[in-house]
């Protein structure tokens, strides 16, 4: 049975977008995929980055997407990454906190993976 996310009331109904006690989003079904963001091509600081990691992990588990995958470069025009070092370690982190995986883009050295356990 699935819960509001904002109450805990019970919703039952599949199809249902709104909880009918507190007028909440309900919980969206599984989503096949990974939600996808980069965080350090638009010229982001590593606030900005960071702000985006923790929207985007939001979003993954809210929407119940398997993974996230940040795209957070690793420094080749300039030979020094500053967001790199740092997403990945945030990301360690915030893997751990969630009950998820990290781990690093086979495909691509700029990127990290949550894998989210459902």
């Amino acid at each position: 049975m699935r819960e509001c996310p904002e109450c805990g009331f019970p919703i039952d109904r599949f199809g249902v977008d709104h909880c009918p006690k507190c007028d909440g989003l309900a919980p969206r079904e599984v989503r096949q995929g990974m939600l996808e963001v980069d965080v350090a091509h638009a010229g982001e600081t590593w606030e900005h980055a960071r702000e985006k990691i923790v929207a985007a992990l939001d979003e993954a588990i809210y929407y119940r997407h398997a993974g996230l995958k940040i795209i957070h470069g690793y420094g080749s025009r300039s030979g020094q990454s500053i967001i790199g070092p740092r997403a990945t370690a945030f990301l360690r982190h915030l893997a751990e906190e969630v009950g998820g995986r990290y781990a690093g883009d086979r495909n691509n050295r700029g990127a990290s993976i949550i894998w989210l356990n459902r």
